[in-house]
């Protein structure tokens, strides 16, 4: 994907992206920092783009305290969690990313209000995708989650930055 592509995906347009900084990796690749119009204090995103304007690696992290745990998710995390996937993962992945992106935004806190069942089996040839590691992942139980896809790996792990515990999902270009 292109970085121009990038920036007309529902990651820009719902939830107001703006660059926040950038600089030249030794590598040649341009490294790009962004902050969306709400909730700035619990989010950050970097991008990777090559030379050629591609898109080679996308990284989101979001405070543990801010999208919940066990007891309770916050929608909004999750809505994000989603959309940045979607919107990173290449073409060729995206009908194994569906899986990814349809657990998290499904996903429930014991104490949240609304109460729903997780899809049973698998379709569309992703039963090797073990989605109840990632689900304890995203829930902050258990350290990582990784998937490699043909064109790019998908990592969703809990992390410490910045000083704060975070859930971070990266997505690189392999």
């Amino acid at each position: 994907m292109t970085y121009e592509e990038l920036q007309k995906t529902e990651l820009f347009s719902f939830f107001n992206f703006t660059e926040s900084g950038r600089k030249s990796a030794p590598d040649g690749y341009q490294v790009i920092h962004y902050k969306p119009g709400g909730f700035q204090e619990f989010i950050d995103v970097k991008m990777k783009i090559d030379r050629s304007q591609l898109v080679q690696e996308g990284v989101l992290y979001l405070d543990r305290d801010w999208i919940g745990g066990p007891m309770t998710v916050s929608p909004f995390g999750k809505n994000l969690a989603k959309s940045f996937i979607a919107a990173i993962c290449p073409n060729v992945d995206k009908e194994k990313a569906e899986r990814i992106v349809s657990t998290i935004w499904n996903l429930r806190g014991s104490n949240d209000q609304i109460i729903s069942t997780q899809p049973e089996g698998s379709e569309n040839g992703t039963e090797d995708i073990p989605i109840e590691e990632l689900e304890q992942v995203y829930l902050g139980i258990t350290k990582k989650f990784e998937l490699v896809c043909e064109k790019s790996c998908i990592t969703i792990e809990n992390v410490m930055d910045v000083g704060r515990k975070r859930l971070k999902i990266s997505i690189e270009s392999i």
